[in-house]
């Protein structure tokens, strides 16, 4: 098992303290929240599982962590149009969280969004390798992507889901068995764009779909599979592109991003990953 933190502990980061608590995936748990109550909470709410597990409220050592996930910040909310729009509010926070995992050999999963940019930053900032920094997204894009293909009745294996964890997402239809004609792609896109508002309307935030997502990627990393996911990644060069960082199929393992895996798109794809490229390098250059 392994030595996990987790920066940020609200409806996300809590939920996944939780779950990896019960389901055995660590056996010490570091938790860290800028709102003293709710930490004390979620830490008090865990121990009275009566789960044996070792739990701390003090990130004082957090760089001896295996893995760190980086959970702080504004969550989206029904006022917030896009991800992107969090952009200003939340890298003051990564900022702060880049100060102090100077010097961690560790990997880092970032969750904050907008997270493909947050990513980069932190990579870029706290003297992270890129290979350590992951940041998530793409799984839950591609489990809302299978849905909506199995609700028109196609068959989702060889469905992926790259670009930007927002906006400007790219469902990659090439390699399913039947043939997407671009009006469904289309529809099936702006259905994507839209998923989780109504789960955000209803209940403040998505916690199931992000929480159970990140707890494989987590298993991924500390069990070494070697699975390929989407996450986002800083490129460099792969896919043609430099400078940002991106969702793509990855070859996880326990050093982080063992291989980046590059697809062969249609042009349909290609077209939209050069959108998202586009958007994205324009929000890394921002930070």
């Amino acid at each position: 098992m392994i030595r996990l933190s987790i920066m940020g502990v609200g409806k996300i980061g809590g939920e996944v303290a939780y779950l990896s608590s019960v389901m055995g995936i660590a056996d010490n748990i570091q938790i860290y929240d800028s709102n003293p109550s709710l930490l004390l909470a979620q830490k008090l709410d865990i121990i009275h599982t009566g789960i044996d597990i070792k739990i701390s409220a003090d990130n004082s050592d957090i760089k001896d962590s295996d893995i760190i996930l980086f959970s702080a910040g504004l969550p989206r909310n029904p006022g917030i149009k896009t991800r992107a729009d969090l952009l200003k509010v939340n890298l003051p926070v990564a900022k702060e969280f880049c100060s102090k995992i100077k010097g961690f050999d560790g990997v880092v999963i970032c969750v904050t969004n907008p997270v493909d940019a947050i990513s980069y930053y932190v990579s870029n900032n706290a003297g992270i390798e890129r290979e350590r920094c992951i940041g998530f997204g793409g799984q839950l894009d591609l489990a809302r992507f299978e849905n909506f293909l199995k609700l028109r009745g196609y068959n989702p294996e060889g469905s992926f889901v790259i670009g930007e964890h927002g906006e400007y997402q790219v469902p990659v239809f090439s390699d399913i068995s039947e043939i997407v004609e671009n009006e469904i792609r289309e529809e099936i896109l702006l259905e994507m764009r839209g998923a989780s508002m109504p789960v955000i309307r209803g209940k403040g935030g998505t916690v199931f779909g992000p929480a159970y997502n990140i707890i494989q990627l987590i298993k991924a990393i500390s069990e070494d599979r070697k699975e390929v996911m989407p996450c986002s990644c800083t490129l460099a060069g792969e896919y043609g592109y430099s400078d940002l960082s991106c969702g793509v199929p990855a070859e996880v393992g326990k050093n982080g991003i063992e291989e980046i895996i590059e697809m062969e798109l249609d042009s349909w794809e290609e077209k939209k990953l050069k959108s998202a490229a586009e958007h994205l390098k324009n929000l890394c250059r921002m930070v």
